[in-house]
């Protein structure tokens, strides 16, 4: 049963690179040059009335359950705010609430500034270094990977990269909690004071979904991400 759960949480990273995310072709130039940090006041997205920071390509999203049902309450994925001084590796979790036992499958981008250094486990296959959180104690197996060739316009634009994870269970195993903390390193040059936000990418195979595929509880899933940050002191 495990091995046939862990051959569909491959064909999640497979649909995930379906755009190229994750292939060796010619990389994108990023004309920014990677000169400055993104703080709240350079992103160009959009924000949700509850205050959070999301993507251009949330709008193919909003498109995409235009015609689900809204629920009253569901789940909940925040990214942690944290701070770190120049120089150093920051810690920064993804965490779900509202959705104890009642989730089976992930699939989400995240969304970093260009000018941060993700801890990659293995950087000829862009797998990312994480630590597990208690959300995917259960879970059959968990691939987190780095996108940074082949960049959708929008991250050029927003100077972003992004990590995409996904995890799968048998059943609606998933819990509240931390789901996985990743880790970047601060620019030694860094500025005390300097916000490097972090936010999320829509795509069409992205997903937060139950054993039901009960649309209604991925839509609130979606439309209610939180963002975070690391802030250095």
């Amino acid at each position: 049963m495990k091995r046939n759960i862990f051959a569909a949480l491959l064909a999640v990273v497979v649909a995930a690179g379906t755009a190229g995310c994750f292939e060796k072709k010619e990389a994108v130039a990023n004309s920014s040059g990677k000169t400055g940090a993104n703080t709240a006041s350079d992103d160009q997205s959009a924000g949700t009335p509850e205050g959070t920071t999301m993507t251009e390509s949330m709008e193919l999203m909003r498109l995409k359950y235009a015609d689900v049902p809204e629920a009253s309450s569901g789940p909940v994925i925040k990214i942690s705010d944290t701070t770190a001084k120049p120089g150093e590796m920051a810690g920064v979790t993804v965490s779900v609430t509202g959705a104890n036992e009642k989730w089976s499958m992930c699939g989400i981008h995240i969304t970093y500034p260009d000018v941060l250094e993700c801890k990659m486990e293995n950087p000829e296959q862009f797998t990312v270094d994480y630590e597990p959180g208690a959300a995917i104690k259960k879970s059959a197996g968990f691939v987190a990977m780095d996108w940074e060739l082949n960049l959708a316009d929008e991250m050029i634009r927003n100077k972003t990269r992004s990590v995409f994870f996904t995890t799968m269970f048998k059943d609606n195993d998933g819990r509240d909690g931390d789901i996985a903390t990743f880790f970047f390193k601060v620019p030694d040059d860094a500025k005390p004071g300097t916000v490097y936000d972090f936010g999320y990418y829509y795509m069409e195979s992205d997903m937060f979904r139950n054993i039901e595929n009960d649309q209604s509880f991925e839509k609130y899933a979606f439309e209610h991400l939180q963002g975070g940050s690391i802030t250095v002191t």
